[in-house]
């Protein structure tokens, strides 16, 4: 990822089919059918059937209307059954390359938990994304507040009406309420870390 090439995924990806996968069970287990999330997302019915069975590889956007419309979190996406994480432990410790990701198919993308679930106070989350790579075409809010800093690279932030730049070794805090988005700038893959309370991901 940090050389610079772009992440690429296939529609039948793994990603993609573990993806569609977790949507359905999802929307089976809230009795919905493709019709209503549908009109509740915006999306259409032939487009969700693909996603859940693998074939389409939805957006940022996309994922996050349709979690909304299941009544999910996108970041439920990073729960692996059967983990066996002690939920008594005062500490615990994830190696580097053993964290749980979260890659949107297409999006340039990755996402990894840096805390051991979202049954804490707070997450953490180390995220890579390729130049241009985007939180969504629309600003979204949600309850809580969170603080996110640049490791490497940049990024544009909006953040209610404030147009920002930031750049490595800056850093942002803010209000979730408040409507924000971003994307990758320059030349170079960003590399940042955000922490949100109440886990919201």
């Amino acid at each position: 990822m940090l050389g610079g090439k772009a992440m690429k995924e296939e529609p039948g990806s793994l990603e993609s089919i573990q993806i569609g996968s977790r949507l359905r069970s999802w929307r089976l287990a809230s009795g919905l059918s493709l019709h209503k999330v549908a009109d509740t997302s915006g999306l259409s019915p032939g487009y969700i059937s693909q996603v859940e069975r693998g074939l389409a590889n939805p957006s940022l956007e996309s994922l996050k209307r349709l979690a909304d419309a299941v009544g999910m979190r996108i970041g439920d996406l990073f729960v692996d059954e059967g983990d066996g994480s002690p939920e008594s432990s005062r500490f615990f410790v994830t190696k580097r390359g053993m964290r749980k990701q979260i890659r949107y198919p297409g999006s340039g993308i990755l996402n990894e938990l840096l805390t051991p679930d979202l049954q804490r106070q707070f997450e953490a989350i180390w995220v890579e994304a390729q130049p241009g790579a985007t939180s969504g075409g629309h600003p979204h809010s949600h309850a809580g507040e969170e603080c996110g800093v640049v490791i490497f690279g940049s990024m544009r932030f909006w953040v209610g009406n404030a147009d920002l730049e930031l750049a490595a070794g800056d850093s942002i805090y803010l209000d979730s309420t408040v409507p924000h988005r971003w994307v990758a700038t320059g030349t170079e893959p960003l590399v940042a870390v955000w922490m949100i309370t109440p886990p919201t991901f």
